[in-house]
């Protein structure tokens, strides 16, 4: 049994909602949720104070809890695939994208916690027959309120599910990584070259998330996973692509999943597309061929983002149309990758 698990079992057995529990301890209902989800941990003054206002000693409360028992033990991440789906996992997230049997249904998920347990707090579903794309994510702003937003309640209303680990279980594993909590050096451009640092600089997720806009990026080191909302417009994209660093920049190997949508679809960029049975092709023409000259599609068929410009501690890179592609060595990340 968890903390969360005791904690949750002492509040029922009292008949007391999640917002009254809270307000005895002087915390609001979120926090409370959170404990009993073991996303968050109860600092020792909150365990003191749960064990005298109920009467339960603190021995109680930490004997044979399972909440850490992992405690020291790396978190091994990973990417899984079958049929149907592709899921990503990191220790604080995971990005499930998705299709049916005839594709008539392309989604993905976002859920977020900390290790084996975690959340759905976002979603996005295109649905061809009615030819629209639903999404609802939840947001908690700086007083601790937690708020639904999205364009369907039915879509709302998931929000919370618990992801279950267990269909990893039956999924093929792509990729095994780790998450780097500073005992793994990053290196400048002059110690390892664009192509180490490319690398090394790009693992790991960005993630932001407003009462208008949710970004999460995730890059393994191998494939690259997008999932943003835009509640303007409904702007969504969520995508997975093979973007691999080599000495002159990034080379594209595909994007094999896309559910591109924004406002009536009208727009050349929207489209949406799956194939789970996509591999990344071996080059014709070695590992080091590239076709310089502009960032187009070169003899081998991919693309290719060339250095525009480099820094010890920031590669700038041409990328598509006019814009830039920016890598910098201390880009703020959620979690980086070793």
């Amino acid at each position: 049994m968890t903390l969360g698990n005791k904690i949750q079992e002492i509040r029922s057995a009292r008949g007391m909602s999640q917002e009254q529990f809270g307000e005895m301890l002087g915390t609001t209902r979120q926090t409370v949720s959170k404990w009993e989800l073991d996303q968050v941990v109860p600092d020792i003054r909150k365990i003191v104070a749960i064990s005298k206002l109920f009467c339960v000693p603190t021995e109680e409360l930490l004997l044979h809890v399972t909440t850490f028992e992992n405690e020291g033990v790396r978190f091994s991440c990973g990417v899984y695939r079958n049929s149907k789906s592709e899921i990503v996992e990191t220790e604080k997230l995971a990005l499930e994208y998705y299709c049916n049997e005839d594709k008539s249904v392309m989604g993905a998920k976002l859920y977020e916690g900390n290790g084996d347990v975690k959340s759905l707090i976002a979603v996005c579903e295109h649905r061809s027959a009615e030819k629209k794309t639903f999404y609802a994510y939840s947001y908690e702003d700086e007083t601790g309120t937690v708020t639904a937003i999205g364009n369907s309640e039915a879509y709302k209303e998931i929000l919370g599910a618990a992801f279950d680990r267990k269909c990893l279980d039956k999924m093929e594993c792509l990729e095994r990584f780790y998450v780097n909590h500073g005992d793994v050096k990053i290196h400048t451009v002059k110690e390892a070259g664009i192509r180490q640092c490319l690398e090394e600089w790009r693992k790991g997720v960005e993630a932001f998330v407003s009462d208008h806009y949710l970004f999460v990026n995730v890059c393994t080191g191998k494939t690259e996973y997008v999932y943003q909302i835009k509640t303007e417009n409904d702007n969504i994209y969520c995508g997975i692509s093979y973007n691999i660093p080599f000495e002159l920049g990034l080379r594209s190997y595909g994007q094999f999943f896309r559910l591109r949508n924004f406002g009536d679809n009208s727009e050349s960029f929207c489209g949406f597309r799956c194939d789970f049975s996509y591999r990344m092709p071996e080059e014709e023409e070695g590992a080091d061929y590239v076709e310089l000259g502009g960032n187009t599609n070169g003899q081998c068929g991919y693309l290719c983002w060339f250095v525009k410009r480099y820094k010890n501690e920031e590669i700038v890179l041409s990328g598509c149309g006019e814009e830039e592609y920016v890598f910098r060595k201390n880009d703020g990340k959620a979690e980086r990758f070793a």
